[in-house]
C-alpha cells in the first residue's frame, strides 16, 4: 500500500509508484476536468487510455486497495482526497514542462506533449516549483489548460461540515470523519469524497436534506458532521 502519511514532501509519492498507475490518477482527473461527473464510469477511463475494459477493473482494484480512488459498483470510480493530490501533482509537472518545451524550446504541441509526458513521473515537487519560478508563473499550458497550484499550497484536509453550508449551495465532498454504521450509510448512498451535492434544506438541530445525483438524502445532524465539504461557488 502506498504511505500516504508523507504526501507534503519533496521526495514525493509518485515516486513510489508505477507509471501506469498514475496515468489512470491524471487520466481520471483529466475527464472530471472536462466535466465528466465522478464517480468516472469505467468504460470512459478505458476509451481514454485506449486499453481494455479488464485492464482498467484490475488497476482500479490496485488503486483502491492503496486508498487513491473508491470504487462504487457499477457507476465507477471517485478520487479519494490523496488521489486528487497526486493527479494535481503530475498534472502541474506536466503543463509545467509543456509551457518551458513550447516556450523555450521552441518545440511543436505534439512532440513538446509527448515528452512532457514522460519527463512528469521524473519530476518532484522542488522541480516543478524551480521550473515555475523559471516560466514566470504560467497560469495556462499551451493547449489553454490551467496549470494546477501546488496542492500543498492548499489544505488537504480544507473543508467545513455540510451543515454549515447554506440552502441551495453545491459542495463537494472532500472527506468523511468517522467509520462504522455512518460511514457505511454514506456509501451506501452515493456521498464520497469528489461527490457534488446541493444542500435543499437544513434542520435546526443539524440535519441536512441534500440532493446527489438527481436524489433526495435526509442526513441526521451525527451523519451530517461526518461529512466535510468545499462549497463551489
Amino acid at each position: 500500500m502506498v504511505d500516504k502519511s508523507h504526501e507534503g514532501d519533496h521526495l514525493t509519492l509518485e515516486a513510489e509508484m508505477s507509471e501506469s498507475e498514475q496515468m489512470y490518477l491524471i487520466t481520471t482527473a483529466m475527464l472530471i476536468e472536462d466535466g465528466m461527473e465522478q464517480p468516472v464510469p469505467l468504460p470512459a477511463l478505458a476509451q481514454a487510455r485506449s486499453i481494455m475494459p479488464a485492464s482498467v477493473n484490475q488497476m482500479v482494484r490496485k488503486l483502491a486497495d492503496e486508498g487513491l480512488v473508491t470504487y462504487i459498483p457499477y457507476k465507477g470510480i471517485v478520487l479519494t482526497p490523496a488521489g486528487t493530490n497526486i493527479a494535481t501533482r503530475i498534472l502541474r509537472y506536466r503543463r509545467l514542462w509543456e509551457v518551458f518545451l513550447v516556450k523555450k524550446l521552441k518545440l511543436a504541441l505534439a512532440p513538446a506533449d509527448q515528452l512532457a509526458c514522460r519527463l512528469e513521473h521524473l519530476t518532484t515537487d522542488e522541480v516543478a516549483d524551480r521550473l515555475s519560478d523559471y516560466l514566470g508563473d504560467p497560469q495556462l499550458s499551451p493547449q489553454g489548460k490551467p496549470i494546477p497550484r501546488a496542492p500543498r499550497d492548499e489544505d488537504p484536509g480544507a473543508g467545513i461540515c455540510i451543515n454549515q453550508t447554506r440552502v441551495g449551495q453545491r459542495s463537494r465532498v472532500v472527506s468523511l470523519k468517522g467509520e462504522g454504521v455512518a460511514r457505511g450509510f454514506l456509501q451506501g448512498e452515493g456521498i464520497l469524497p469528489g461527490a457534488v451535492v446541493t444542500v435543499l434544506a437544513l434542520g435546526g438541530d443539524g440535519s441536512v436534506l441534500l440532493e446527489i445525483e438527481g436524489r433526495h438524502t435526509h442526513l441526521a445532524a451525527a451523519i451530517a458532521d461526518a461529512v466535510l465539504v468545499m462549497v463551489q461557488e
